[in-house]
């Protein structure tokens, strides 16, 4: 039987951390796939390399829908290691620019065994449709992955998660390498979903934290369980 979800999301510091309106780039998410992810991604002339697309499950799909407002990005280190920010900065934009700047000062090696390159990899599928290893990718001295989704506000979205980063590489004159990784988080038709259906949205913004609900997701073949 299908049900609403509720996610609470932490929105203090959404994307580059611009005063955006919420309310103006959430849009009520639609079911998309591998074409309709490169044709909006090629449209607007943004470049594929390294673009790919999360895989999910009935029991995670909305947390896994919401990760570029509650993650937006990781850093890994040449082993594929996570590395945590150790700064004074609350912005993750200012964050990411400190990095470009001190990386060995700013980030360090964090102790989660569990969060790698590796198992973050595994989770997606390239826009040819075909799992994603790390030996596929040109080894580099750091790994940056960063999430986004075509309802979280469209080209204006886009270009506040994913695009300023790339600018911001392209700027480093270090000697630093650096892969830059992107991964879609739309709901997809190969979840199990309907293609091109939508899906309410309703949120409310109070304090520090955003109450999100959506309304039932349009399965082609309704589980008899899905967990929130």
């Amino acid at each position: 039987m299908k049900k609403s979800f509720v996610l609470i999301a932490l929105c203090t510091c959404l994307f580059s951390c611009k005063t955006t309106m919420v309310n103006l780039l959430i849009k009520d998410p639609k079911v998309e796939n591998t074409e309709t992810i490169k044709a909006f991604q090629q449209k607007h002339e943004y470049p594929t390399t390294n673009s790919l697309i999360l895989v999910a499950d009935t029991t995670a799909i909305v947390q896994e829908m919401f990760k570029g407002m509650s993650e937006g990005y990781y850093i890994f280190n040449s082993k594929g290691e996570l590395l945590c920010y150790n700064g004074q900065s609350t912005c993750s934009g200012e964050q990411f620019r400190q990095f470009l700047k001190t990386s060995s000062e700013t980030f360090t090696h964090c102790n989660d065994k569990n969060l790698t390159l590796d198992s973050v990899l595994a989770q997606t599928y390239d826009l040819n449709n075909q799992p994603v290893q790390r030996k596929q990718f040109e080894n580099t001295d750091y790994y940056i992955v960063s999430y986004w989704a075509k309802f979280m506000g469209g080209k204006r979205g886009y270009e506040d998660a994913v695009l300023w980063m790339e600018e911001e590489l392209a700027k480093n004159n270090s000697d630093t390498s650096v892969t830059f990784i992107k991964i879609n988080t739309d709901l997809q038709e190969s979840w199990g979903m309907k293609a091109g259906e939508k899906v309410r949205l309703k949120f409310k913004i109070k304090d520090n934290s955003m109450k999100l609900k959506l309304s039932d997701l349009p399965y082609e073949n309704p589980p008899s369980t899905v967990k929130s």
